[in-house]
């Protein structure tokens, strides 16, 4: 794999992380915009979740996209993403975790991050019978590796990309929360916006919610969910049901690499190192990219388009 090395003044993780959201000028690379269709798939105990399909060749290999903490299939990086891979001749399925993307009014219980078992059983849905692999951003990226741990997930899933993935999820919290505040405002208004979607869809359920739209941080309003609609003994009892330190990935079980940076402002890089890994994964840390950025110029092109595109080409049946 190249190393990824940006030029002078494109170094800082600032700006690797905001120009990263500027869309790509259509090219042969990207592909332009592409029809899809939103699928419902039905999950363990009831749940459903949504995924938003593109449809490619019969037979071509099926790539699954998670989006991050309050993303969703039209975030920018999971639509470059897609776009890429469709150029190249994949099918491709944004899959929407639950409560994100307008979905809020499909299941009665509140997202969080511990949920794995439904993310499975909607990837093993859609991997069914076919070559498939899978790429997370962020909070995505963790999923993608408990999916890639997990003894329930579907043979036909081969292949897992994970980008700046969280690993330990208390320390994202407070990188979070006592980072820039632009950062902290963003996810907070943006998760505003989510529980209000909630209480509007089950207000019977959700009165007390006018309360946490009060907090300003990620960790206050974590606590204040804790007990009253999250099941766990305390934030720290959460946080630890989707720790990847340790050795949960040393329980990977299909081919895995992770790209990450060490100047990421919000998944610490030094949290790599508290993680056993098997021969299975490979970790790429690079010293710059921000988070999820990885601009590789000036004209803005990114260095993960063709991480992505050559990673699944070798792993999957060929496009």
């Amino acid at each position: 794999m190249p190393k990824f090395q940006p030029p002078l003044g494109l170094t800082s993780p600032h700006l690797q992380t905001l120009l990263a959201r500027v869309p790509a000028r259509p090219s042969r690379r990207h592909g332009t915009g592409v029809c899809s269709e939103d699928v419902i798939l039905n999950c363990r105990d009831g749940v459903r979740l949504e995924a938003r399909m593109t449809p490619g060749r019969t037979g071509a290999p099926l790539v699954i996209i998670l989006h991050g903490w309050l993303g969703d299939s039209r975030s920018w990086y999971v639509e470059r993403t897609a776009n890429v891979l469709h150029a190249q001749g994949y099918r491709v399925a944004s899959l929407l975790l639950r409560d994100h993307g307008g979905t809020a009014a499909i299941n009665r219980e509140m997202f969080n991050s511990a949920r794995l078992g439904e993310v499975v059983d909607a990837c093993n849905a859609l991997a069914k019978g076919c070559a498939a692999g899978v790429i997370g951003f962020s909070l995505g990226g963790n999923f993608a590796l408990r999916l890639a741990s997990d003894p329930q997930t579907d043979s036909g899933l081969k292949a897992c990309l994970a980008v700046s993935p969280v690993i330990d999820p208390a320390r994202t919290v407070r990188a979070i929360d006592a980072g820039w505040m632009i950062y902290r405002k963003w996810f907070v208004t943006k998760w505003h916006r989510a529980l209000k979607e909630k209480q509007a869809a089950f207000p019977d359920d959700y009165g007390e919610l006018d309360a946490a739209l009060r907090l300003s941080t990620v960790a206050g309003i974590t606590d204040f969910l804790i007990g009253r609609y999250l099941p766990y003994r305390d934030s720290a009892d959460y946080y630890a049901r989707y720790d990847l330190r340790g050795e949960a990935l040393a329980r990977v079980r299909i081919d895995t690499r992770i790209v990450a940076a060490r100047d990421d402002m919000m998944i610490p890089g030094d949290s790599y190192n508290d993680v056993t890994r098997n021969d299975r994964v490979d970790l790429q840390v690079f010293d710059h990219g921000g988070h999820c950025g990885f601009v590789e110029d000036w004209r803005l092109n990114a260095y993960l388009d063709e991480v992505v595109v050559e990673y699944f080409r070798a792993r999957l049946t060929a496009a």
